[in-house]
């Protein structure tokens, strides 16, 4: 069965993800499962917090 995989903050499907898949070695970034779309986080917005996270407002 395949599932519609999308970003979960900026809404860019990222294409789709065969359930047999999440059973393999390789590591993915979802994050959540609501019926046929498997939420994740695209490149572009992990880059993004991965930045923020080190800003520091004085």
């Amino acid at each position: 069965m395949y599932v519609m995989k999308v970003c979960q903050i900026c809404d860019r499907i990222l294409g789709e993800l065969e359930l047999d898949d999440l059973t393999s070695e390789r590591p993915d970034s979802i994050i959540n499962f609501v019926g046929n779309v498997a939420y994740s986080l695209c490149p572009d917005c992990m880059k993004q917090l991965e930045m923020e996270r080190y800003q520091r407002f004085h």
